[in-house]
C-alpha cells in the first residue's frame, strides 16, 4: 500500500501504511513519520504527483499554502475530487508572495489520525534579508530530536500537527526567541515555552550556550484539566561531544490549566513592522488600523445531537460533505443544487440545528470581520484555506461590538489559523482578494469531520486569469459528473 509524491525537484516522495516501533499501522512518506520536507522558495511553482496505491480515496491539503488564485489545488473535499485507488493526480501551485513554516497533510476520512503529513518550508528568495542573523541549521520539529554543537544558533521550525491537544515546548535550561509564524515575521521576544495550538506553526531560534551536555526538550499538552501525562512527548538536544547524560527533572512549563498564561502570550505575538517577508517593503507598509469592513461573520461554535449521532456545529449547522465538490460544481453547472449560497446564517444562529452544504458568499476584494465564538469547554482551533488573516482580539464570554474596543490593529500577527478559548472568542480580519472556493473549518478532527466548517465563495465574474485561474487540464470528475459506469456485455443463456 503506497502513495507516491514527487515535488518540485522531482524527488520520489513514497507513503506507505506500515507499522511503527509500537506495533500500530501508520502512513509513512518514504518509509519516514513524519514525512520529508518539501523545501521552496518565494514565488516557486510546486508540482506534486501523488499515486494513490492505498485501498482508500485519498487527498492531500498544503496547510497555510495560500494557492494564490487557485482554489483549484486546495486538496480538500469541496475543491478536490478524491484520487481513487491505483490512480494518481499532480498538485500544481505557486507559493506567491510568501515565506515561512507550513505542513501537508491528508485531509479526507480521519487520514491525518494515521499519519502521512510533513513539513513545507518557503524560504525567503536572496535578495529579501531576514531579521535575525542566519542561523548555523535549520530543523522542521513535527516530532523527533537532533543534534547540534555549542555555541551556535539553530532556527526550528515546529508544527503541531496533532488532532485534539494543544501543547506548550520547552527546551530545559535554555531561553527561545519567537521570529516567525506561519508566513509572518514577529517581533523578537524571548521566551521560556511556547503554546502551540492544533493546526499552527512557528519559527524560533535556539542559541546552544550552556556546557556541554543532553538537555530534555518536552512537548506538554496543555489548555486541558484531563490527565494527558502519557502524551507529553519527551526528546534529547545532545550538545557535539556531549558525554553527560540529560540531569534533573523535565523541565516545568505553566500548570495545563492556566488559561490567562497563553492568553497572555498570544496577545504578546506581534507582528514585526520593519521586517520584509515575500518582498522587500515592509511587513507593516500596510496596517489595519483604518480598514473599511465589508462584512462580518460571527461564528458561534457548539455541539449537538440528531437523534443517537453527535455533531459540532457553526451557528447550529452541522456541514453535510457532498460527493461532488462544490468547486466542481460551481465550475461546471453553476452550483447544480450541490450547496445553498448564502442560506448560511453568517452573524446569528438559526433558531434549530439543521444539516445542510451551506456556502457564505465573500465581497472579491472586500475586508471580512470573521468572529470565532466558543461556546464549548475546549480548546478549539479555526483556519481558513487561500488566506493570512490579522489576528486582531481575543476574549473571554461572549463577544459584542463593543468588543471591538479591545482590538488590536496596529500590528496584529498574520496567521492562517488561530485558537479560540473555551467560553471566549477570537477575531481576525481578512482581505477577500483571492477568488476560489475556500475552506473555513475546525482545526480539531473530530469537530471538523462531525460538521464544524463551511466554504466562502470569493467569486469575480470576469474570466481573466490574473483574477483566478481556470481548472487544471487534468481536472477529476466525480459525483454528478462522473463518467458512468460502462454497461456490462450481454449474457447468453
Amino acid at each position: 500500500m503506497d502513495l507516491v509524491l514527487t515535488d518540485v525537484w522531482g524527488h520520489s516522495l513514497v507513503a506507505s501504511l506500515g507499522g511503527s516501533s509500537c506495533c500500530i499501522k501508520v502512513i509513512t512518506i518514504n518509509g519516514m513519520f513524519p514525512g520529508p520536507l518539501i523545501n521552496a522558495t518565494t514565488n516557486d511553482n510546486i508540482y506534486v504527483n501523488i499515486f494513490n496505491n492505498l485501498d482508500e480515496p485519498f487527498l492531500m491539503t498544503w496547510n497555510g499554502i495560500q494557492h494564490r488564485l487557485n482554489s483549484w489545488q486546495d486538496g480538500v473535499s469541496g475543491t478536490n475530487c478524491p484520487i481513487i485507488p491505483g490512480n494518481n493526480w499532480t498538485y500544481a501551485f505557486q507559493v506567491k508572495d510568501q515565506i515561512g513554516s507550513f505542513f501537508y497533510f491528508p485531509s479526507i476520512k480521519f487520514h491525518k489520525a494515521a499519519g502521512g503529513f510533513g513539513p513545507i518550508r518557503v524560504n525567503n528568495r536572496d535578495v529579501i534579508s531576514v531579521p535575525f542573523n542566519h542561523p548555523s541549521g535549520e530543523f522542521d520539529l513535527l516530532i523527533g530530536d537532533w543534534s547540534s554543537s555549542s555555541f551556535k544558533t539553530y532556527r526550528l521550525r515546529i508544527s503541531n500537527v496533532g488532532t485534539k491537544f494543544s501543547f506548550n515546548f520547552r527546551i530545559q535550561s535554555h531561553q527561545m526567541t519567537l521570529v516567525e509564524t506561519e508566513g509572518s515575521y514577529t517581533k523578537q521576544m524571548g521566551l521560556d515555552s511556547l503554546d502551540v495550538h492544533v493546526g499552527q506553526s512557528y519559527s524560533i531560534l535556539l542559541t546552544a550556550n550552556q556546557a556541554v551536555s543532553d538537555y530534555f526538550i518536552v512537548a506538554a499538552p496543555t489548555q486541558t484539566s484531563i490527565d494527558t501525562s502519557e502524551l507529553t512527548g519527551v526528546a534529547i538536544v545532545r550538545y557535539k561531544g556531549s558525554t553527560t547524560q540529560p540531569r534533573g527533572p523535565l523541565p516545568v512549563g505553566p500548570l495545563p490549566t492556566d488559561q490567562d498564561f497563553s492568553v497572555n502570550q498570544a496577545k504578546s505575538i506581534r507582528w514585526n513592522m520593519t521586517a520584509g517577508a515575500a518582498r522587500p517593503n515592509p511587513q507593516g507598509t500596510f496596517t489595519v488600523s483604518n480598514v473599511p469592513l465589508s462584512q462580518t461573520f460571527i461564528l458561534h461554535s457548539s455541539f449537538a445531537m440528531f437523534g443517537i449521532h453527535s455533531h459540532f456545529t457553526v451557528n447550529n449547522v452541522a456541514y453535510l460533505t457532498p460527493s461532488t465538490p462544490l468547486k466542481l460544481a460551481d465550475y461546471l453547472a453553476n452550483g447544480a443544487g450541490v450547496y445553498q449560497l448564502d442560506a448560511f446564517p453568517a452573524n446569528s444562529t438559526n433558531d434549530r440545528v439543521v444539516q445542510g452544504t451551506f456556502v457564505a458568499t465573500g465581497i472579491h476584494k472586500g475586508w471580512a470581520e470573521i468572529v470565532f465564538v466558543n461556546e464549548l469547554g475546549e480548546m478549539n482551533s479555526w483556519h481558513l484555506d487561500g488566506f493570512g488573516f490579522y489576528v486582531v482580539g481575543f476574549g473571554n464570554g461572549k463577544w459584542s461590538p463593543t468588543s471591538r474596543e479591545t482590538y488590536n490593529l496596529f500590528d496584529p500577527v498574520v496567521r492562517s489559523t488561530v485558537q479560540v478559548y473555551p467560553q471566549g472568542w477570537s477575531a481576525v480580519y481578512v482581505y477577500l482578494d483571492n477568488p476560489g472556493m475556500w475552506n473555513l473549518r475546525s482545526q480539531i478532527l473530530r469537530n471538523w469531520y462531525l460538521g464544524q466548517e463551511l466554504y466562502v465563495r470569493v467569486f469575480d465574474s470576469d474570466p481573466n486569469p490574473a483574477k483566478e485561474r481556470p481548472p487544471p487540464a487534468n481536472l477529476l470528475q466525480c459525483g454528478i459528473f462522473a463518467a458512468p459506469e460502462p454497461a456490462s456485455a450481454p449474457v447468453s443463456i
